[in-house]
């Protein structure tokens, strides 16, 4: 059932006066937060519900063109197949933005379901190279999965800690350790693998 929800982005002074109407795929109540897509470039922002509409006409703006809510402040479990995997969106990269959901997904499914790319991650350069031949939804799988997952939220700008917190929410490991891959040791490493152009446009995939 689909949603109509007002939403404030009270975070961004550039727009937190105003109020915007969103489709909404889940449901949710007045005072939640939600992550939501903003501006020309669809960046990910956190936002709070102000009203919930279950009619068209009950919405202040012509629904066909509303975007759509990406999720709940919190949420990073998503079930591919009956199996949980997790997401990479949700994680703060500056000040107010946030990575996107739907892009790149991790865990240790394997199979085929609509609207979801397997990727398969025994080794982590390979990987990502291969996320880059892809769109819509990437699925990482296999031994190097959360490797190469952290890999690309490290090049997104999300903190260590930040990563860390939420691989520990998943139950999750990651095969290096932390401290060796900071954002700027990352970014060394790869482009000697993957070259300069690759890792510039690995950063972007989360954004």
């Amino acid at each position: 059932m689909v949603r109509y929800v007002a939403l404030c982005f009270a975070e961004d002074e550039n727009i937190a006066d105003r109020t915007y109407w969103y489709r909404c795929p889940f449901a949710v109540a007045a005072g939640e937060k939600v992550f939501a897509p903003v501006g020309p470039h669809d960046r990910i922002q956190r936002a709070e519900v102000v009203r919930v509409c279950e009619k068209e006409q009950d919405v202040s703006f012509d629904v066909r063109f509303l975007k759509r809510v990406a999720a709940k402040c919190g949420a990073f479990r998503r079930s591919v197949g009956g199996t949980i995997v997790f997401e990479t969106g949700g994680l703060a990269y500056d000040e107010k933005h946030f990575t996107r959901f739907g892009r790149v997904l991790f865990g240790t499914w394997e199979g085929a379901v609509g609207g979801v790319t397997p990727v398969a991650a025994q080794e982590e350069c390979a990987a990502l190279r291969t996320l880059l031949r892809t769109e819509g939804c990437a699925l990482l799988t296999g031994r190097a999965a959360a490797d190469a997952a952290a890999d690309l939220l490290l090049l997104a700008g999300v903190g260590e800690a930040d990563i860390r917190t939420r691989f520990q929410a998943c139950g999750t490991e990651r095969k290096t350790a932390y401290s060796a891959k900071s954002e700027q040791t990352a970014r060394e490493r790869l482009a000697a693998e993957l070259g300069d152009e690759d890792v510039a446009r690995l950063a972007n995939l989360l954004r």
